[in-house]
């Protein structure tokens, strides 16, 4: 008999799979200058919470602004600061749903440029095009 739980997620396992966005990367560089003890470097924030010191440099940079609950809780922990200070959990959206309510076509934007011209022509200009000119 297969268990019938199989390919479900519970509700314990979806709250451990939230992940927590950094509100700007900017902050959290102030306060990595600011914390306690003194500054602290990018490799050694990684450190001492276990992050790579890329991971580390994708969060200030907001090339990547997620981190699990308990990253997020170390990287507060080591700077001293409260986790609503640089981290916020995004609300939930359920899989295979519409933001949008089904309102708007994918393509919305480009039928909406430009009513009166086609498809071919959303990208013409009106205007002579000069030559290509490269930088020096």
């Amino acid at each position: 008999m297969l268990p019938t739980n199989v390919g479900s997620v519970t509700e314990e396992a979806r709250m451990t799979l939230a992940r927590m966005h950094l509100y700007d990367g900017e902050t959290l560089r102030k306060l990595m200058q600011r914390a306690p003890g003194g500054s602290i470097k990018i490799e050694e924030l990684g450190e001492k919470v276990g992050l790579s010191k890329s991971k580390v440099g994708m969060l200030l940079s907001g090339e990547r602004p997620t981190v699990t609950r308990e990253k997020a809780d170390d990287i507060c922990r080591v700077l001293g600061v409260h986790r609503g200070a640089l981290f916020f959990e995004p609300l939930p959206t359920p899989m295979g749903t519409d933001t949008t309510g089904g309102t708007r076509h994918e393509h919305g934007r480009a039928f909406d440029a430009d009513a009166d011209r086609s498809s071919q022509e959303l990208g013409s200009h009106d205007g002579p095009i000069g030559p290509y000119r490269r930088r020096p």
